[in-house]
């Protein structure tokens, strides 16, 4: 088959890739450059975790696990930095136990630690009395900027043909066929994968998806004292706080520092060709304030900071979908900030589905468009 993918972040890398390979003729376009930073599939790291109080989304998990281990072999260079995880919060907070039953009913090793324990184990880490932690071995992150390259190199080597700075007028249908009409001029395809980010509302207009796009802050304190205790060894684990809704990540060798952030929803974002304000100096007093309670070997100093975007559907959920039973269009989309661990998954789901394979195991009903 001949398939457009549209858009080549972290979900459409991986789809190109996973099409290129199974020998169909595919061919990506991207309004970018590859690994831009517009979107939400660039930088140094993104947590991968089984962790989460979702048992599909666990389940799911140890399909990506599966996944990205192959795309790092075949890449031939790290993408994957393993260093465990601890998810905590409030010893009474809903979404610890959820957590904790999913890692049980799927079977996987995990540790509950107290506040003491915790300390004792992971020294940087202060947990107050009423907190516990889930520690999980599994768990790290991704080099996200080098897995979007290295899908679309391989994709290439398979034959992908790859459009960049190309910007994406219009997918239509008519009279039972499908086209993509860009900058280049207007082409037919069999099929067209739309993985296009915070920009699926406007490409995808007439569909009215719930999506809400909004500007979302990460920054990186410096590391004041004990540069021994924020290391990827198992000394310093990726890190999420349930009750608190921040994340965070051991020194990831390539920016000085570590990396925190909240989680939660920014400011709904209007216009996507804006230019983005930097970081807000205000967001940045409540990330220091955050990190001198529970990281006190950190120091005030911000070493680096940027902004990106997540597109959220209300309930954290993704769109996984044909546009239509008669459409020849496919999609994915609303990440929600906590996708990209999930895109070669995604990018493999999304590429079957566009080639009629129905061989995924998983119930994904939830995720069709009529879900929502």
């Amino acid at each position: 088959m001949k398939i457009a993918v549209v858009g080549l972040g972290g979900t459409g890398s991986a789809a190109l890739r996973f099409l290129a390979q199974a020998g169909h003729q595919a061919i990506g376009y991207e309004q970018f450059h590859i690994g831009h930073e517009n979107g939400s599939s660039h930088g140094e790291s993104r947590i991968i975790r089984y962790t989460y109080p979702d048992l599909l989304f666990t389940q799911m998990m140890a399909d990506s696990y599966a996944l990205w281990f192959d795309l790092e072999k075949e890449a031939g260079e790290e993408l994957f930095v393993k260093c465990g995880g601890l998810y905590f919060g409030d010893k009474d907070d809903p979404e610890i136990a959820k957590t904790e039953q999913a890692l049980i009913d799927t079977n996987l090793p995990y540790e509950r630690l107290t506040a003491e324990q915790t300390r004792e184990k992971y020294p940087a880490f202060h947990l107050r009395s009423n907190e516990v932690a889930i520690y999980q071995k599994d768990s790290g992150f991704l080099r996200a900027s080098r897995c979007v390259q290295a899908n679309i190199r391989l994709a290439k080597k398979h034959g992908a043909i790859v459009h960049e700075n190309t910007k994406i007028l219009e997918v239509l249908t008519k009279d039972n066929q499908t086209f993509v009409r860009s900058s280049l001029g207007e082409e037919e395809f069999d099929r067209v994968i739309v993985t296009a980010g915070p920009w699926m509302g406007t490409l995808m207009k007439h569909l009215n998806l719930p999506l809400r796009p909004t500007r979302q802050q990460i920054t990186y304190l410096n590391i004041n004292n004990h540069p021994e205790y924020f290391q990827p060894n198992g000394i310093f684990p990726v890190w999420i706080d349930s009750t608190e809704n921040l994340y965070g990540f051991p020194s990831d060798g390539q920016i000085t520092g570590v990396k925190l952030a909240y989680h939660h929803p920014g400011e709904l974002i209007t216009d996507l060709d804006a230019e983005r304000a930097p970081v807000d100096e205000n967001y940045i007093e409540e990330i220091r304030a955050y990190a001198r309670k529970r990281f006190p070997n950190l120091d005030s100093q911000v070493t680096y900071s940027q902004t990106c975007v997540y597109t959220n559907t209300q309930n954290g959920d993704f769109i996984i979908d044909r546009v239509s039973n008669e459409s020849n269009a496919f999609l994915v989309s609303g990440c929600s900030g906590h996708g990209f661990k999930f895109t070669i998954l995604l990018g493999k789901i999304i590429s079957m589905m566009s080639t009629d394979d129905h061989g995924y195991k998983r119930d994904l009903t939830r995720f069709k468009i009529s879900s929502f």
